[in-house]
């Protein structure tokens, strides 16, 4: 039947528009099921909940990322920790031989008891001697048909299009038909999982995945903030992290002490926690990473990474509250402090402060100057990647593509406002930024050992976080 076909349905969740790569939210964290071995994109609610699970009692992974997405996140990248004695959920389906031997194994995708809520069965396939393979996914109505295979080998190569389990061919010929039949209840191991577990799976955000913020929420800044800080320096992210529920400002003040660094400049600490709705009236608190995440993720979409995403833009969407009212006074010192507070200002919750955990105040005080460099870094890196392996000409012919390719990076961000331009009676003097591919950066001694080299200089905005008014009462006869 030609044509096309349209249909319509009906679902709930935010809908966010895209925001550029920069705004991307990395997260570790437990979940009911879930790969462990890569970190999966994921670009909403229901994309979570189909690759990961709902919410579980001992993650706080799943509540910090439904925060982003209905905060207005839209990209995350996710990693599932598991301990190390972590097993699958299994079943064997025998041959239809006399003596039955197991001809085909279904193992569950990844570790877990989820397992346990998957059923498979065996049926006769649509065509003549063939077979299907049917599986039952954990969410409601969720099935998956494998038709007209004819050996076991067949069915594990059907099976690597499952989202749920793979297949195994243990070589006693064709499976026979079976009814459904759950897989075994796998282990996640969790109580084996610790504070340097989850550190240690950051490593699998590798370079590829880009600039962003990452945050392993649930676990404080004291149990994961320096492997955080390294991560992010390492890969030119910023880490967004937060003290334990129930938290003073004196304790956020000490949480700060430790991480302040000549390295602090790529991270936060943000505080004090802040409370979601669940329906019913109900509300929970939750530590505010995905909140902090998701405002920065507006900032980059309605002006770019030099917008500090605090005050009105922060106005959250769904959060409802915080876990404790700050008064200006003590918002102020907690700036001072270099923690960035979460306060209710004209009745609505927004973060009000964006300071790094930098020692150098001259040049990172606010988070905003590492969040353009990073955000630069990684552009250059992917604008430039075409000119790898080109002829370096003696008529500069490459060295002004390379120059060109970053003016054309840096000249929209000048445009909108984010590198600060100096003027002289309304005359640019210097736009904000340089790039020099000049002799002296490619001597003939760099590029005789097949080098191109680029030096860019720039200046990024600076940011109003205080507005001084003064406002002065004129007399009648004063001139005002």
């Amino acid at each position: 039947m030609p044509g096309v076909i349209v249909r319509t349905a009906t679902r709930s969740g935010p809908v966010n528009p895209t925001v550029p790569a920069s705004g991307r939210y990395f997260v570790v964290g437990q979940f009911d099921r879930g790969r462990t071995d890569v970190a999966q994109q994921v670009r909403s609610l229901a994309e979570l909940e189909v690759l990961y699970g709902g919410r579980v009692a001992y993650g706080s992974a799943y509540d910090d990322l439904r925060m982003f997405f209905e905060e207005g996140g839209t990209e995350a990248y996710v990693i599932r920790v598991v301990g190390p004695a972590a097993t699958k959920g299994t079943l064997n389906i025998n041959n239809g031989a006399g003596s039955p031997a197991p001809a085909l194994r279904v193992d569950a995708l990844s570790a877990g008891a989820w397992s346990a809520g998957v059923k498979v069965t065996v049926a006769a396939g649509t065509l003549p001697d063939t077979f299907k393979v049917i599986v039952d996914g954990p969410l409601e109505s969720d099935t998956e048909t494998y038709d007209n295979l004819a050996t076991a080998a067949d069915a594990v190569g059907a099976l690597t299009r499952s989202r749920y389990v793979r297949g195994a061919d243990l070589g006693a010929g064709v499976p026979a038909p079976r009814s459904a039949t759950a897989l075994s209840a796998g282990s996640d191991d969790r109580a084996s999982v610790t504070a340097s577990t989850m550190g240690d799976a950051l490593a699998k955000f590798g370079k590829e995945y880009g600039a962003g913020a990452v945050a392993i929420p649930g676990y404080t800044s004291a149990l994961v903030g320096a492997a955080l800080m390294a991560h992010a320096k390492e890969f030119r992210r910023l880490a967004l992290m937060a003290a334990a529920q129930g938290a003073s400002d004196a304790d956020y003040l000490n949480a700060a002490d430790t991480l302040i660094g000549l390295d602090g400049e790529y991270g936060g600490l943000f505080g004090p926690w802040v409370s979601i709705p669940m329906g019913g009236g109900r509300t929970k608190l939750v530590s505010p990473e995905g909140y902090v995440a998701a405002a920065r993720a507006r900032a980059h979409l309605s002006e770019g990474p030099w917008r500090a995403p605090a005050g009105e833009l922060a106005i959250a969407r769904f959060v409802v509250g915080v876990e404790r009212e700050l008064t200006r006074a003590q918002g102020d010192t907690l700036d001072e402090g270099h923690v960035s507070a979460i306060r209710t200002i004209a009745g609505t919750t927004r973060l009000y402060g964006w300071r790094s955990l930098s020692s150098d105040v001259d040049n990172y005080a606010l988070l905003v100057g590492r969040d353009v460099l990073n955000t630069v870094a990684y552009e250059a890196e992917a604008r430039l990647e075409p000119y790898v392996f080109r002829t370096i000409d003696g008529k500069g012919q490459l060295l002004a593509s390379v120059a060109s390719t970053i003016v054309g990076i840096l000249d929209p961000m000048r445009a909108a406002g984010g590198l600060y331009e100096r003027t002289v009676d309304g005359q640019q003097v210097d736009p904000g930024y340089s790039v020099d591919v000049g002799p002296t950066v490619n001597t003939d001694a760099v590029l005789a050992a097949n080098k191109v080299a680029a030096v860019v200089a720039l200046r990024v905005s600076p940011v109003g976080t205080l507005i001084d008014l003064t406002i002065v009462k004129a007399g009648l006869t004063a001139t005002v």
